[in-house]
């Protein structure tokens, strides 16, 4: 039985319709859970890479912060580099707990050990979110130690000074801050300790096992790797001819119920 023209257009147009909707739903997330600076920060990272995302929000989803959660979803082809450039650039980034949040939720009966260690919890948070905004670094941990004092002392003068250790990772190709600048500002965040005392250890974040292909490029309201902007303009090309067929063939078959009426008659 032959299928009349009309409906040979339109099973086309469906074929095309069920083609484009296959093709647009083929993507998977690659990071939940997220407050929005951060999700924000992982979208824009995974864009500089050339990797087209998307930012969700999570139905239902809260972060610790009480805030609306976010995923991130990119297709299923990039899935593999995208978590490989999150993970190179060390994102997203681990939560730093402060003195807003280590006392939050103060202690009943707080014992002098406790509060000790809580307070060089949320001193060693603050200092590693002031050098995490530095240019070059992706992430710092600071280990803090106090000065103890030496009760039997009669100049005060305390049993073990001071001192800290900080493990910077920093970016490939960029030189962060010098260590004398990192001991200073360290020293200058906990009293008693001497510069001298500060450990600095700098090691370079993990080398991307695929190279970037650099910033997305636009096509219209899309947004696509370089490489694949050809393809798509083609792609768009070719959609655009099939329309234009199967228009001419639907305004051919529309001329043609008329004269076929006339001759009935």
């Amino acid at each position: 039985m032959k299928m009349p023209m009309g409906a040979r257009a339109r099973a086309l147009v469906a074929v095309m319709l069920l083609a484009w909707t296959g093709v647009s739903g083929c993507t998977t997330g690659v990071l939940h859970g997220l407050d929005e600076p951060a999700a924000n920060e992982a979208l824009a990272a995974l864009e500089r890479a050339g990797i087209g995302s998307e930012k969700v929000p999570e139905e239902g989803g809260q972060t610790s912060g009480a805030g609306a959660a976010f995923a991130l979803r990119v297709s299923r082809g990039d899935a593999a580099r995208a978590l490989d450039v999150l993970r190179v650039r060390g994102l997203p980034r681990e939560r730093r707990h402060g003195f807003a949040e280590v006392y939050a939720q103060a202690s009943l009966i707080p014992t002098a050990s406790e509060e000790r260690a809580r307070y060089l919890e949320a001193t060693a948070g603050e200092i590693e979110r002031t050098l995490e905004t530095a240019e070059g670094i992706i992430s710092a941990r600071v280990h803090l130690v106090m000065e103890e004092a030496d009760p039997l002392s009669i100049d005060a003068k305390p049993r073990t000074g001071a001192r800290a250790a900080v493990l910077i990772k920093a970016a490939q190709g960029r030189t962060p801050l010098a260590e004398a600048d990192v001991q200073k500002l360290v020293a200058g965040s906990v009293p008693g300790l001497d510069p001298r005392a500060v450990a600095v250890v700098v090691t370079p974040a993990p080398e991307s096992t695929e190279g970037s292909l650099g910033p997305l490029a636009a096509v219209g309201p899309l947004r696509v790797t370089p490489s694949s902007r050809a393809p798509l303009i083609a792609a768009f090309a070719l959609g655009l001819g099939v329309i234009g067929v199967l228009a001419t063939l639907l305004l051919l078959s529309l001329r043609r119920r008329p004269v076929a009426a006339t001759e009935r008659r």
